[in-house]
């Protein structure tokens, strides 16, 4: 492995920040570049957090603070002309991609390693038909699913709010195509510079990081969209943290996840009837999406891993809330009803998550409305 590795950052919320103070912490061969969206941020960056990153570990008792200082930093307006940017993490709002994107396409090649990090679902759709328009030049796709906790402290200091995992994997620009064999793991493993840093060890055991096939990815990404389509929402709604949902969310879990599986099943239809077809098949890793996708398993899941494990977690659908920020809900809850009306399943397949949409939008507005007219201590 070369000296130095760039690894350039899109995206230095909650989860960028986590990831860049993890990798520079672990390895000494990966240069972590943030790319901020104007010389403004760059500037803040620069004079008000000296350059430096922190990410808190409030999960354990003494929650120690973690930093790392980047010298290196650019916007659009500064960098290089020239410069081809070979590996790249996408961690920004999932509404957000394509716009954050737009000016650094000319330093996108089909060389480059683009790894999307982001609650929700639908933004390859975006990528292939709005942004990568041209199969022969599209870069190379992988997608990471992390489960790890994490909130704004202040400034670029943020909160590890709960130790979970990470899952990465190539991502197929058609969605049809969603079936890998493990050779093409080993093949990325050995030969792909972004997976190579993944898979350092240390990296590796920092935020606990698997690299397997994309059904083995999306298995654990249905999984995460459950989790988020309900603690997201559900916490942005009553605007509380994780914890204090305990228990007493699970029946509008169970009525969010009960809807969101039946249209889930249509649209994947490969990955949940992949035990039955593959488990047993040379070459293929054998998956339990059964027990996995389980409507109950998910609901005492979904309050284990929410609410206790990351139970001083403020979501970051909340978090959008309080900050008056459009939310993610359109790419979480809102896929699903999008789905149902793309698979024309009937106008009522959907009720439960567009009310649950409706009320995320009900909260933001209230709040909005409320820092209109008077303080919001919220800034």
């Amino acid at each position: 492995m070369s000296s130095s590795i760039p690894i350039h950052v899109l995206g230095m919320g909650s989860m960028g920040t986590l990831l860049a103070v993890n990798m520079i912490n672990s390895s000494k061969t990966v240069k972590i570049i943030p790319l901020f969206r104007n010389i403004a941020k760059v500037n803040k960056f620069q004079q008000e957090a000296d350059s430096t990153i922190g990410m808190r570990k409030v999960y354990l008792e003494d929650k120690p603070l973690q930093t790392a200082r980047i010298d290196e930093v650019y916007c659009p307006e500064t960098l290089p002309k020239g410069t081809a940017i070979r590996n790249l993490i996408i961690t920004t709002k999932t509404y957000q991609t394509k716009e954050a994107l737009a000016p650094y396409l000319g330093y996108i090649t089909k060389d480059t390693n683009l790894i999307m990090v982001q609650n929700g679902l639908g933004v390859l759709d975006v990528l292939r038909d709005e942004i990568f328009k041209v199969p022969a030049e599209r870069p190379q796709l992988f997608q990471g699913v992390i489960a790890h906790g994490a909130f704004q402290d202040q400034g670029f200091i943020f909160n590890h709010a709960g130790f979970a995992d990470m899952k990465i994997a190539r991502l197929p620009w058609d969605e049809q195509d969603i079936l890998q064999t493990q050779a093409l793991v080993d093949s990325d493993a050995a030969e792909n510079e972004l997976v190579r840093v993944f898979n350092e060890p240390a990296i590796a055991k920092s935020l606990d990081i698997h690299h397997m096939t994309y059904q083995e990815l999306l298995l654990g990404q249905l999984f995460k969209f459950l989790i988020n389509s309900c603690i997201n929402s559900v916490t942005a709604i009553v605007d509380a943290d994780n914890g204090e949902i305990l228990d007493h969310c699970k029946p509008v879990f169970r009525s969010i996840v009960e809807e969101a599986l039946q249209i889930l099943r249509v649209a994947y239809k490969p990955l949940f009837s992949y035990e039955a077809t593959y488990n047993d098949t040379p070459g293929y890793p054998p998956l339990t999406v059964d027990k996995t996708l389980d409507l109950d398993y998910l609901v005492e899941e979904i309050n284990r891993i929410g609410c206790i494990l990351n139970k001083h977690n403020s979501s970051s659908m909340r978090q959008d809330t309080r900050y008056l920020r459009d939310t993610e809900i359109d790419y979480i809850n809102g896929y699903t009803v999008q789905l149902a009306a793309k698979l024309e399943l009937g106008p009522n397949a959907a009720k439960v998550n567009k009310t649950i949409c409706e009320l995320v939008g009900l909260r933001l507005g209230l709040n909005r409305r409320r820092a209109e007219a008077g303080d919001w201590k919220f800034k």
